[in-house]
């Protein structure tokens, strides 16, 4: 794939396109349950399928994450990682030859303590294309989204169920990389059913986004047949707490079949 930054991540969601499915993203939690264990997790997830991948930060305090994430966040915390855990695995990734697209998933917090241009400058320079910042709105840090601009970082806003027509403007319109959208409230975590209306959701923000910007699924999103039902309504699915309860229970070879499975429900009918 060629070049970085919101090129890449629109690339790979048209080339799954071209292919007739959905994206996958896969989400891996830097640092948990150790370093060396995370960079097998990321590297059996992009053999396995996944199509961009999504590293978390570990923080102690992740008010959007249920107890699969959070309990494995602070894991990872208590065996020192942390925000150079996830810019050391973009890094490492990369001096692999690993070439997708790769987000880093951080709550504003560990970015803006150790000043947000140096933090971003560093997660740039690891070869991260994009940001993820669940408790940033759109608009709400004008200058961040300067910075990462001026950086080549993406920036990728997330949308609910009770979000305003107007708030999902603001998001499409800023999301340089993809629309997260959150078809249910609550947390993030593995569920039993789908979310009511998170088929209805999709539709209207893929209506409001009419073209301007993948839009892609997450939370609660946890098994293939899921996914399945998904994939035709949504130009990506994000695919989190199960995949660190997978690492949790049976390391990268377990989180390998698991994105296979996945992976395999993505074409849509």
């Amino acid at each position: 794939m060629s070049g970085r930054g919101p090129g890449a991540i629109r690339e790979a969601f048209a080339a799954a396109e071209r292919d007739g499915r959905s994206a996958l993203v896969c989400y891996v939690l830097a640092g948990f349950p150790s370093e060396a264990d995370a960079l097998a997790a990321a590297e059996a997830a992009l053999a396995s399928g996944a199509d961009l991948l999504e590293v978390g930060v570990p923080f102690s305090d992740p008010l959007a994450d249920g107890p699969t994430i959070a309990d494995a966040g602070r894991a990872a915390l208590d065996g020192g990682g942390g925000l150079g855990s996830a810019i050391g695995l973009v890094a490492a990734l990369r001096a692999t030859g690993r070439d997708r697209p790769i987000m880093v998933m951080t709550y504003l917090n560990p970015l803006l303590a150790g000043g947000e241009r140096e933090t971003l400058r560093a997660i740039a320079a690891a070869g991260a294309d994009g940001l993820i910042l669940p408790d940033l709105p759109a608009g709400g840090m004008p200058r961040l989204e300067r910075l990462a601009a001026e950086l080549g970082l993406a920036m990728t806003f997330l949308v609910a169920p009770n979000t305003t027509d107007e708030r999902i403007g603001a998001a499409i319109a800023a999301s340089t990389g993809f629309l997260y959208v959150v078809p249910l409230l609550g947390v993030t975590g593995a569920r039993e059913s789908m979310a009511e209306g998170a088929v209805a959701l999709l539709d209207r923000v893929h209506r409001l986004a009419n073209g301007r910007v993948p839009v892609a699924a997450g939370f609660g999103i946890s098994t293939p047949e899921q996914l399945a039902r998904l994939a035709p309504v949504t130009d990506g699915v994000v695919i989190g707490s199960a995949l660190v309860a997978a690492v949790r229970d049976g390391g990268a070879d377990a989180l390998g079949t698991l994105v296979g499975r996945l992976a395999a429900a993505t074409p849509r009918p």
